[in-house]
């Protein structure tokens, strides 16, 4: 699959899908009729389990929504209360497409790990997880999009896998506690190619 094809698949959700979707109580998000993809998630528990053979999470599935800070329709809400309901999630071994925004400002969410058969992330995807403290992306994974993990503030150390072939403008921008970025034994070059100028100093090869 080139990276071209990966691109290509729509992490919108269509209006015949939100039509026929299948509805996971237990979890309270929605799945297209084949179960391939998780279109949406509305008032979801703070812990939540994927099913197996999800293929996409669709674009802002858990993303932060003003319901969810329990203001009145229309009040401000501050930045400390911007914060997605989530707080860890278990992803099926069949993942291949994270969203644009999926997990955006899921501020609780304390731990991720992507499965293997993960290939692109989308743009913002994981900005302002401010807990986040640890990051491995998969050797498969070839697309990180702009901004994916942008003001995540906690973010110590970030692993990076070998088929990445893409790590979009501002990945890790205002990731202040930033201290490691290990990329595999033998790629420095690549990886120093990707990523901004800023960002070599704490690059190591492992």
């Amino acid at each position: 699959m080139t990276l071209e094809e990966i691109l290509a698949v729509p992490t919108v959700p269509s209006k015949e899908e939100l039509e026929t979707d299948i509805w996971d109580a237990d979890n309270c998000v929605s799945y297209s009729a084949d179960g391939k993809r998780l279109l949406d998630a509305e008032n979801f528990p703070p812990e939540i389990r994927v099913q197996e053979g999800c293929e996409v999470i669709c674009d802002e599935a858990f993303a932060f929504q003003d319901y969810m800070a329990g203001k009145k329709i229309g009040e401000e809400i501050p930045l400390e209360d911007r914060s997605s309901y989530l707080e860890k999630i278990s992803l099926p071994k069949t993942l291949t497409h994270i969203g644009k925004a999926a997990f955006c400002e899921c501020g609780e969410l304390l731990g991720l790990r992507l499965p293997a058969s993960l290939l692109s992330i989308g743009a913002s995807a994981f900005a302002d997880c401010w807990q986040l403290e640890k990051i491995s992306i998969p050797a498969g994974t070839r697309y990180i999009g702009p901004g994916a993990f942008q003001g995540c503030i906690n973010l110590y150390q970030v692993k990076l896998g070998k088929s990445l072939e893409v790590i979009g403008e501002d990945a890790f921008d205002d990731c202040e506690s930033l201290e490691t970025i290990i990329v595999p034994h033998g790629m420095l070059d690549h990886f120093m190619r990707l990523l901004p100028k800023e960002l070599h100093p704490l690059i190591e090869e492992l």
